[in-house]
């Protein structure tokens, strides 16, 4: 734990590998609506965070910055898991993790941040790593449809990192993701009453999958990365799950037998190789 907590990348690679199990989860899951599964990922991953932090549940007030990064939040989970029902896992990992691009957008328009030409460069190979990987796809005649989700819930989650960077900078890590994970699951909540979706509708079978979702992927993988989104730039937190689709498509292969084929490591290799740059560099 001390090298973890003074090794911040070793940390982060501990949150990518956790945050690429849950793309797996959805496939265990074909019977179920994507918002069902996000409902009771949010839900009970809200109320880990609530027992851990038990102490400070009367004391703390969340505020409505909260409540719009939890909403959007929720969104992403949504548009994430209803794009790895319709396209590949490979594709849905990888422009479901392309928020640094929208996040450096935010930072260099809105924030006068200094333009980094290395920082470009990184994200600029990640995107070509993108779509090396998404020319050569042929998964199925809703893949289209899929990879839109998969970019629109990638403009969602940075828009959760930006907001819990400033979020962050005063309130602790789980004082603020008990509140994310709860308002996410109450944006769910209202999105599958509009769906007319019913997300008690599952098995005992089905609930341990949501428990694993929960504790793994949510409580491990994305509070590390709220944990270390007070002290990195959101651009920087927001590129290390772009190496998510590498281990998600070897996954997928074993678990699935989704092709991996040569432009898949190709497009993998690229994209990592920008992630680096862009974490070395974006200062």
């Amino acid at each position: 734990m001390v090298l973890f907590r003074k090794n911040k990348y070793a940390l982060l690679f501990v949150a990518l590998l956790a945050v690429s199990s849950s793309a797996w989860v959805v496939r265990f899951l074909p019977e179920l609506s994507a918002t069902t599964i996000a409902f009771w990922r949010m839900s009970l991953a809200s109320l880990m965070a609530f027992a851990i932090s038990y102490k400070t549940i009367l004391t703390f007030v969340p505020n409505k910055k909260i409540l719009l990064a939890g909403m959007f939040l929720g969104f992403h989970f949504a548009l994430f898991f209803r794009s790895v029902q319709l396209t590949s896992i490979a594709e849905a990992a990888l422009l479901g993790t392309i928020a640094p691009v929208f996040t450096e957008f935010y930072s260099i328009m809105f924030q006068k941040r200094r333009l980094s030409i290395k920082v470009l460069g990184g994200l600029f190979l990640a995107l070509l790593g993108a779509y090396t990987l998404l020319s050569q796809s042929s998964f199925s005649d809703s893949s289209t449809f899929g990879n839109v989700l998969a970019v629109l819930c990638s403009a969602a989650m940075a828009v959760v990192l930006l907001v819990g960077k400033d979020v962050r900078k005063s309130v602790g890590l789980f004082e603020y993701s008990r509140w994310l994970f709860f308002y996410a699951a109450a944006c769910l909540l209202l999105i599958s009453l509009y769906q007319n979706v019913n997300v008690f509708s599952f098995s005992f079978q089905d609930f341990g999958w949501f428990v694993f979702l929960a504790a793994i992927p949510t409580m491990v993988g994305h509070n590390i990365f709220y944990f270390l989104v007070k002290t990195l730039s959101a651009t920087t937190v927001a590129a290390v799950p772009l190496g998510e689709p590498v281990i998600s498509s070897v996954g997928a292969f074993f678990l699935f037998n989704e092709p991996v084929g040569p432009f898949v490591f190709l497009g993998g290799s690229i994209t990592l190789i920008g992630v680096y740059i862009i974490i070395r560099n974006d200062d």
